[in-house]
């Protein structure tokens, strides 16, 4: 500007338009007036706003931010651009302004043409004494000099380690608001010549406004666009660091001006966003408070913004929301009021605060009652959200940084209502701002009410049976509810109820780590709620949420076993559900045992000497194994199927029933939930039948070529006897259902036609991956069977490998699970490859023509099927086992045997493992 203007110490200034598709965005959103509403002053009660009459929408004039270099007498100038500027005169006007400081020598610039600009401020390269340097500004308004404002060096830089901070930032003064200034005097104390590269910025439109121009941006603007409140607030990013609250109701929001209603530019970065809230920083802009309309507070705030953006370096504006003197709320940074958004407004401290400026100078005028209220309302709105009192304390660390008071690494007991001069060498918010902070305070809690105060757990992780307290303050007395919720089923193991009355610190409610029936829950992730509903006037407070890991495992005392007993007949039942851990949340832990009860329950009678049951694994932690046997014998060394993380997977199993008429069931890794279904029972007496295996296996249905797939609730009936060589006398079926193509997770339920769907589960399924289980299915008395489908839509597959009925001459003869072939320890079945695979580590007697076995396939290379048959015979067309890639599956079989008791498994695609383990025989 100095050639332009001719002024000697102020060289051309760089120019940081406004890119032109954000001009667009910005429309001018503002409130018209009839007269100039008088600035509130000290004591004055609250200035009502101005009208808000809807006016047509216009684009703002766009903003430019022109840097002009100051040359400091004794300083040598940096930066590009400035090594040719002379040095500045010392204005011949202001001799005694100098002398009255008695700080030493000051530098006083000559007067600078600002016609164009409403906003200005002062930056510079960090220096050793970057707080002293002392910036006034004073304004020319027709010929008329105002009084010297001081230009606060405010030391506010993004905390170390946020995004924001790897930017090119510039220490410098907060900005203020010039309005119709012509012109403009800088007045620089000695401490400017200890930082380099100092700049005056300017603020203002694109293009000059002719003298007389009106530049209040009140021409063309409508009211305000309002952010509505949330009804759920945001939770810190951490529940596992037992943070977090996001349960209604927090006090409302107030009536927010959005960052669209006041015109504000593109951010130019994406802030950081710290995981909660822990304290208010109060601060003013310390600009002139005599804006006359709604109008020019906006201007003033978009100035701010830009300065902020293009003359410091940073993402946004810096404060969080702004508040103007008649108590209107504009949005500072996007998300704002939703997130815990980190500002840059208190160096070291910007980090879980929250930045709420007063737009104006607070110094020797009071914030108006509006104002005030504003301000704690805010406070009480967000403050609440992250369980803070206003009136009381929390434990802060400071990142320190230039003009802070306090190290970085200082751990603070720090109130949670501030001004930015508690934490930082600063006058910010201003002697009469920062006096009523504690009426803002008081008012805050008054909105807020009852409430937690600070909570978190004793414990993120406890053993079996250990217990866990909620700990904190109240502010009121709080009817409490905390329900403790199994994460993986997100099924509800407890309720515990409380009154707590108000207290500054200690127990809230405390959880025992046992479900409703009183029994300890098993291991995993446990969600706690707290909830609660102030007495004084029924109003629910916000509540807190957070997670809690129950760690190790619970084992029975080993029941006394029993000898089994063989040649036995089946009984067919209504299939029935045995044991479902979740709903009291008794998952099983690594090397957990449960010990189920079969004999003399569910239909299953007192003498029962084996059943037939589907064991279902549920949300598994890990990859693990189950094992099932009968209660009170020896532990086998072999898996009746394997579990892959968070998946479901299932087994058919037939196995003896043991001491007290209990199976054993043993998790191997993590915890998993565990279902047992029943349905039929073995006895050695005659009112049971045989069971007869089909040569080949016969297909009854196949969705993928008749009737289409199924869908959620959809039932479809199978006719069984009758067909495929299953006479009319069945009683039941040995058969393999498969989904194939499942849209997402799901199940499907195969029972008897014709009566009540039971609630088990033959076979779950998952997103687009085959998955198959074996399963013994009671058949209806006219022989049908039904499946039904819930959850996403499925492809069913129906394969029958063997029947039950009175002339089936097989009996079964159950034995201690035990492991026959494993392939691991040659090599995998290759795609297309079928293989002999030995069952000669499991003695089998001579009188056994049928094997029971757990197939299971491991380290798979792609989707895949398994068959197994006698060598010999044909491959039936039926599989045994359907599996997805790299996925740990078995599924129960029974397989005809010769001499040689060789059993031959085909693999259809890729490679795969092959793990074969012997759990009985018909014989």
């Amino acid at each position: 500007m100095s050639a332009r203007h001719g002024r000697p110490g102020f060289a051309v200034p760089r120019r940081h338009p406004w890119p032109w598709a954000a001009r667009a965005l910005a429309l001018a959103l503002a409130l018209s007036v009839t007269s100039a509403a008088p600035a509130a002053g000290a004591g004055a009660t609250a200035t009502k706003a101005p009208a808000v009459p809807p006016v047509a929408e216009q684009p703002l004039d766009p903003l430019v931010v022109d840097e002009v270099p100051v040359v400091v007498e004794g300083q040598t100038p940096a930066g590009p651009g400035t090594d040719t500027v002379p040095a500045p005169e010392l204005s011949a006007e202001l001799p005694d302004v100098v002398a009255a400081d008695a700080v030493g020598t000051r530098t006083v610039s000559a007067a600078v043409p600002v016609t164009r600009y409403q906003t200005l401020g002062v930056t510079w390269s960090t220096g050793p004494s970057a707080a002293d340097v002392d910036v006034r500004v004073r304004t020319r308004t027709d010929d008329t000099w105002s009084q010297w404002i001081p230009l606060e060096s405010d030391g506010t830089v993004p905390d170390a380690g946020t995004a924001e901070a790897s930017r090119e930032v510039r220490a410098g003064t907060e900005s203020v608001w010039i309005g119709d200034a012509d012109d403009v005097q800088l007045s620089l104390g000695e401490g400017a010549r200890s930082v380099q590269d100092v700049r005056l910025a300017l603020v203002g439109a694109t293009d000059d406004a002719p003298d007389g121009a009106d530049r209040s941006a009140d021409a063309a603007l409508s009211a305000p666009t309002v952010l509505s409140a949330p009804t759920v607030l945001s939770a810190p990013a951490d529940l596992a660091a037992a943070g977090g609250s996001v349960v209604a109701s927090a006090p409302a929001a107030p009536a927010i001006v959005t960052r669209e209603g006041w015109g504000a530019a593109p951010q130019r970065c994406a802030p950081d966003v710290a995981s909660t809230l822990l304290a208010t920083v109060v601060h003013h802009t310390a600009g002139p408070n005599t804006y006359a309309t709604v109008g020019e507070a906006m201007a003033q705030i978009r100035g701010d913004q830009r300065y902020h953006q293009d003359a410091r370096g940073w993402c946004d504006i810096g404060y969080n929301f702004l508040v103007d003197k008649w108590g209107n709320i504009y949005e500072g940074r996007d998300e704002s009021g939703t997130r815990p958004v980190i500002g840059v407004h208190a160096g070291g401290f910007n980090t879980a605060t929250l930045g709420i400026s007063m737009l104006g100078d607070y110094s020797s005028i009071t914030p108006s009652a509006a104002v005030q209220e504003s301000v704690a309302r805010l406070i009480a709105w967000r403050m609440a959200s992250y369980h803070r009192d206003p009136g009381s304390t929390v434990g802060y660390t400071t990142l320190g940084g230039e003009n802070s008071r306090y190290a970085g690494g200082t751990t603070l007991s720090l109130p949670v209502v501030i001004g930015h001069r508690d934490v930082a060498y600063t006058a910010c918010p201003g002697e009469r701002g920062y006096a009523v902070l504690g009426i803002i305070k008081q008012r805050a809690r008054d909105i807020i009410a009852g409430q937690y105060v600070n909570p978190s757990l004793s414990a993120t992780s406890v053993p079996v049976g250990g217990s866990v307290a909620v700990l904190g303050g109240a502010t009121g007395t709080i009817h409490s509810t905390l329900r403790v919720v199994d994460e993986r089923t997100d099924q509800q193991v407890r309720s515990v109820f409380a009154v707590t009355s108000p207290t500054g610190g200690g127990a809230l409610i405390v959880w025992d780590g046992r479900n409703e029936a009183g029994a300890p829950v098993g291991p995993g992730p446990y969600r706690l709620s707290l909830e609660g509903v102030d007495t004084r006037d029924g109003r629910p407070v916000v509540g807190f949420v957070a997670r809690v890991q129950v760690t190790g495992t619970s084992v029975p005392p080993t029941v006394p076993g029993v000898p089994l007993v063989g040649d036995l007949r089946f009984v067919p039942v209504a299939p029935a559900r045995l044991l479902d851990t979740r709903p009291g949340g008794a998952a099983l832990g690594p090397g957990g045992r449960v010990d189920v009860t079969v004999a003399g329950t569910a239909g299953v009678p007192a003498d029962a000497k084996a059943v037939a049951l589907n064991v279902t694994a549920v949300a598994p932690s890990t990859t693990t194994f189950l094992r099932v046997w009968p209660a009170g014998g020896p532990v086998p060394s072999s898996s009746t199927f394997n579990a892959d993380p968070r998946i479901t997977a299932a087994s058919g199993v037939m196995v003896g029933v043991g001491g007290e008429g209990k199976v054993s069931v043993y998790n191997n890794s993590g915890s998993v939930h565990v279902v047992v279904d029943v349905s039929g029972y073995f006895v050695d007496g005659s009112s049971g039948v045989g069971y007869r295996p089909l040569a080949t296996g016969a297909r009854l249905l196949d969705t993928r070529s008749e009737g289409g797939p199924l869908t959620s609730g959809a039932t479809r009936e199978v006719q069984v006897t009758g067909r495929a060589q299953v006479p009319a006398g069945a009683t039941a079926v040995l058969a393999n259902v498969s989904s194939v193509g499942p849209a997402g997770p799901g199940n499907i339920i195969a029972h008897p036609a014709g009566g009540a769907v039971p609630t088990i589960a033959s076979v779950n399924h998952l997103p687009g991956d085959n998955v198959s289980n074996r399963t013994v299915v009671p058949l209806s008395a006219d022989g049908r069977l039904a499946l039904t489908l819930q959850g996403a839509q499925a492809h069913v597959v129906v394969d029958v490998i063997g029947w039950f009925g009175a002339g089936a001459p097989m009996r079964f003869t159950p034995i201690d699970p035990a492991r026959a072939t494993d392939t691991r320890t040659t090599s995998p079945l290759g795609q297309g490859e079928s293989r002999d695979l030995p069952l000669g580590a499991v003695a089998l007697p001579q009188q056994a023509q049928a094997a029971v076995l757990s197939l299971a396939a491991t380290q798979q290379t792609d989707t895949t099927f398994l068959t197994a048959w006698q060598p010999g015979t044909s491959r039936p067309t039926a599989s045994d086992l359907n599996t997805g890639r790299g996925r740990d599956q078995a599924a129960m079989t029974v397989v005809p045997l010769g001499p040689e008791r060789l059993v031959r498994v085909y693999n259809d695609r890729g490679t795969s493992h092959v793990v074969i383990d012997v759990q009985g025989w018909f014989g």
